[in-house]
């Protein structure tokens, strides 16, 4: 199964890159797993500035076993709204590592080396944050997620560097940018195949 992973911070198009990753190769007969941001779906413990161990924790385990399950199933292609060092970065941001979770960074780090394709968004300055009842509308805070992927890209990225799009929501939300960066993403898929 190839598999992309979407990450980055908040409200920067993360959503919204998979749904329509996804929906373009259905479309050319692949058959695809969109697997959801699970903390948006249904985690048990506190989120944004006050995620504390459990949820990244828990996290981390349902990204991976979302992932798995996906894989089980025989599916093509996994498009993977969150990757699995996205929580320890929001976990970090607030809380400082400790033996359990750099255990669990570790293995997330190697992890990141079974997607084909890492896209790391990162939103637009003009481009507000939207309330939606579940994430920070914070900007101070979305700025220091935001560090905290560049930091943990540059730390736990080097095997995947060459699998990576840096890119902003612009390149989501603009019709000619999204027509680039999908062809970017086809083309590091490509890549990964041969």
């Amino acid at each position: 199964m190839q598999k992309i992973g979407i990450t980055g911070v908040h409200s920067a198009g993360k959503t919204s890159l998979a749904y329509i990753l996804s929906a373009y190769f259905k479309m050319k007969g692949c058959n695809v797993k969109l697997l959801h941001e699970s903390v948006r779906e249904n985690c048990p413990f506190p989120i944004n500035s006050e995620a504390n161990q459990g949820t990244c924790l828990w996290n981390f385990h349902t990204q991976f076993l979302n992932e798995l399950d996906a894989e089980a199933q025989g599916y093509q292609l996994a498009i993977c709204d969150r990757s699995v060092l996205d929580t320890f970065v929001y976990f970090h941001a607030v809380n400082p590592e400790n033996p359990i979770t750099r255990a669990a960074v570790q293995q997330a780090s190697e992890w990141l080396t079974t997607y084909d394709v890492l896209i790391c968004l990162e939103p637009v300055d003009h481009v507000g944050l939207h309330d939606d009842g579940i994430r920070s509308t914070d900007r101070d805070y979305q700025r220091l997620i935001t560090e905290g992927f560049d930091k943990a890209l540059a730390l736990y990225g080097k095997e995947v560097a060459d699998r990576t799009i840096k890119a902003s929501s612009e390149d989501v939300f603009d019709a000619n940018r999204r027509s680039k960066l999908i062809a970017q993403v086809e083309s590091k898929m490509e890549t990964a195949v041969l």
